[in-house]
């Protein structure tokens, strides 16, 4: 997320423009200790996952380009 942000603010800076960027909370519950910490892990990479692939798409919500 920190590379597409500092990317975005680059390329801002080099042609004049200011680029719009919708911000889209995502929460995740599951547990990160004790002894199924392994399943909410595994929960919380498979989202981490779903996100970058919808990153690297050009996912659109509401028309407008995240």
């Amino acid at each position: 997320m920190k590379i597409k942000l500092s990317l975005i603010a680059a390329a801002a800076f080099l042609t004049g423009n200011v680029l719009a960027q919708e911000v889209v909370k995502i929460g995740h519950v599951a547990p990160l200790s004790g002894a199924i910490a392994h399943l909410g892990k595994d929960n919380e990479n498979g989202a981490r996952l779903a996100i970058e692939e919808l990153n690297a798409k050009g996912m659109s919500i509401g028309g407008k380009k995240s």
